[in-house]
């Protein structure tokens, strides 16, 4: 019986990490992805400054580590702007409509956001599979090009992720409101 309730509690503990593993990575993991991109773009450029004006002698991959950086933090920051409800939209006409009709409104719009991301996503991943099987390597860096246009495969993934996330928190509130 002791070793039954040991079993229940370490599987019980270890469930209770793991969730709060998963609710860390929903809150934070875009953030410290774009953070780390940040500082590899923000590091490159400063040490490529460094190299062309005090010793005279540029790198020849900055620009394009950071082009990388900067492409894949993009794409990334999609998923994050639609969980901050920061996205850019134009949603004038949406804000003149009463109140119901404008939750369901904006749970369709953020519904169509996630089909559109989501067949972003699925049409990405031919085209890097196309890259990949090309064999094609950057110049600079002599990195697999797959890897570079991976970014449209993540980036499309975490922003249909998050349009479906957020869909999913308009619905229920809209059932907690027709519901009250």
């Amino acid at each position: 019986m002791g070793a039954a309730l040991g079993r229940y509690a370490l599987k019980s503990r270890m469930e209770g990490d793991t969730l709060k593993i998963l609710k860390w990575l929903d809150e934070h993991f875009e953030e410290y992805i774009l953070s780390g991109l940040l500082v590899v773009i923000a590091a490159v450029m400063m040490l490529q400054v460094i190299m062309r004006y005090v010793f005279n002698a540029s790198l020849s991959w900055a620009e394009e580590a950071s082009r990388y950086a900067f492409v894949w933090s993009a794409l990334v920051s999609i998923g994050y702007t639609i969980k901050e409800n920061s996205i850019l939209k134009v949603d004038t006409l949406v804000e003149a409509l009463p109140g119901s009709l404008k939750n369901l409104m904006i749970t369709l719009i953020n519904f169509a956001v996630a089909l559109f991301f989501g067949y972003l996503f699925v049409s990405s991943v031919p085209a890097v599979l196309r890259v990949i099987s090309t064999g094609q390597r950057s110049p600079a860096l002599n990195i697999h090009l797959g890897w570079i246009y991976s970014a449209a495969i993540a980036g499309f993934f975490l922003a249909a992720a998050r349009a479906v996330q957020k869909t999913g928190q308009d619905m229920r509130a809209l059932i907690r409101k027709r519901g009250s």
